[in-house]
């Protein structure tokens, strides 16, 4: 509806209210001088100040308990907008897009600065803010790779970039800046990549010695050759490089989408890998094709012996989602099915045991219900087993997947207490050891501000005695309690208030 009134707009009009807002939202007119600037020609468009950009990340951050430090966790009168942060950096992507990457320069390299003459004030208390490290040396590598970056201004922001990594690597954040610094001083001149580059070379790097900081050089690279338009090379290089969900998705954005498919098939080694592939044909307009790559991909065994087992479950979890949704909309009901029985299977989630259950016939549903609920039995962990099980009125289940002993429940689990409180009449002794091991910790341990939820727990334990016809029993215990507890002033009248939950 929005685009077709803006549609609808004369042009004088829009342009009238987009200056109105820009006059009195300084955050929108940043923002459009920065797209206006990247839609122009190069040597049409004014340069891009640097400063302004300077200025405004120091507002930013600065804005974050007005400048004083922080001794305490909540000693802080703001926190940092790191949403505003980050549509600041990502100012610089259409620049990026296109090759500009002086133009990206003048946003990203006063960002960094502002970020690494702030970085000691807030280590000691951070939580998110050091992931922008990462963020912006990809992008300023990738910037100073462009053509229209001078060799002096690579040297000279080498010399900025080491100064900057001393300073915040003396405050935790090591290597910073190392895959900038690296392509500031090494840019396309190692040995042997004129020959990947072109095609010829056997692999890269020479003799295969690759670590991280050579990985995220060789990624930086590819992200300035694709801005830059030089497409063959991109595929030469990422091929050498191994880089392979890179080249398949390439391929595929290219619409070469059955050599996409086949380097898929023959090279990709992950989930989080495959859904970036299958992302990128289903772009192109194959959504068939994508759907049948997605469930080759989810049966697909481990080939990389790097990625450990939670990341490759969380990738397929990812993936079968993907496939779930879009097989429903392209009515491949196969494939949809397959897929919500994957999704679960990894996650063992409630959404996805819902998703399924939505998903299913009724003719279905039954036989894949049985299935799914035979899986998460017999799970060793399943975090949101008893909400599911609950939900499906499985309370016998449910009591059997509990051992009223184990430490690893805890009292201020809303599903447990539900489940307590269901089960009471039919497992009264699974009840009171529970519902006993519960309360007991928080009142021996004086916890006065979870004294209720003590309270809770024994008033449970109050019914299963009456349920079992043990009320005398219950009695006897309660007494004692109130008794050992006589002291704790806060807590003895709600033990107290116990005395008529079993009558």
């Amino acid at each position: 509806m929005r685009a077709e009134h803006l549609q609808a707009l004369a042009r004088e009009a829009l342009e009238m209210f987009l200056l109105e807002r820009a006059e009195t939202d300084e955050e929108f007119a940043f923002w459009l001088d920065a797209r206006l600037a990247a839609t122009l020609p190069n040597k049409a468009s004014a340069p891009l100040d640097p400063e302004s950009f300077r200025r405004r990340a120091e507002a930013l951050l600065s804005a974050a308990g007005s400048g004083r430090r922080r001794r305490r966790w909540d000693d802080w009168d703001a926190d940092i907008d790191e949403a505003t942060l980050e549509e600041l950096i990502g100012a610089a992507e259409p620049f990026l897009a296109v090759g500009r990457g002086a133009d990206a320069l003048a946003i990203l390299k006063p960002v960094a600065g502002a970020l690494a003459d702030y970085w000691p004030e807030s280590a000691h208390w951070d939580e998110t803010l050091h992931e922008f490290f990462p963020r912006l040396d990809q992008m300023i590598a990738q910037a100073v790779l462009m053509d229209g970056v001078s060799q002096e201004t690579r040297d000279e922001l080498t010399d900025e970039l080491r100064g900057w990594q001393d300073e915040v690597a003396a405050y935790g954040a090591d290597d910073a800046f190392s895959t900038t610094i690296a392509a500031c001083m090494r840019g396309w001149d190692d040995l042997g990549l004129e020959d990947a580059l072109a095609g010829r070379g056997q692999g890269w790097p020479p003799g295969g010695r690759s670590d991280s900081l050579e990985g995220d050089l060789t990624r930086a690279r590819l992200a300035a050759l694709a801005g830059m338009g030089r497409i063959e090379a991109y595929l030469n290089l990422s091929r050498a490089a191994g880089l392979h969900c890179e080249h398949s998705v390439k391929l595929a954005q290219l619409g070469r989408v059955d050599e996409a498919i086949a380097t898929a098939h023959q090279r990709l080694a992950t989930p989080d890998d495959m859904l970036r592939v299958v992302q990128a044909v289903a772009a192109a307009g194959q959504m068939d094709a994508a759907l049948d790559l997605a469930a080759w991909g989810l049966a697909l065994q481990a080939r990389d012996e790097n990625c450990d087992d939670w990341r490759r479950g969380a990738g397929k979890v990812s993936l079968a989602r993907w496939l779930r949704e879009k097989a429903q909309e392209a009515s491949r009901r196969d494939i949809m099915l397959m897929a919500a029985r994957a999704a679960f299977e990894e996650s063992l989630a409630r959404e996805d045991f819902r998703a399924a259950s939505r998903l299913a016939s009724a003719k279905d549903w039954p036989g894949l219900r049985e299935e799914l609920l035979a899986v998460l039995v017999a799970a060793p962990h399943a975090f949101e087993r008893i909400e599911i099980l609950l939900d499906e009125d499985l309370i016998d289940e449910a009591v059997a997947c509990v051992d009223p002993h184990e430490a690893r429940f805890n009292p201020y689990d809303d599903a447990l207490e539900r489940l307590a409180e269901q089960a009471y009449a039919d497992h009264p002794d699974w009840t009171i050891a529970l519902a006993c091991r519960m309360a007991d910790p928080i009142m021996s341990e004086g916890r006065s501000g979870h004294y209720e939820t003590a309270a809770g727990w024994l008033a449970i334990a109050a019914r299963a005695h009456a349920a079992s016809g043990r009320s005398e029993e219950w009695h006897e215990h309660l007494e004692k309690l109130i008794e050992t507890h006589r002291r704790k002033h806060k807590l003895r009248p709600l033990l107290e208030a116990l005395r008529y939950v079993a009558d």
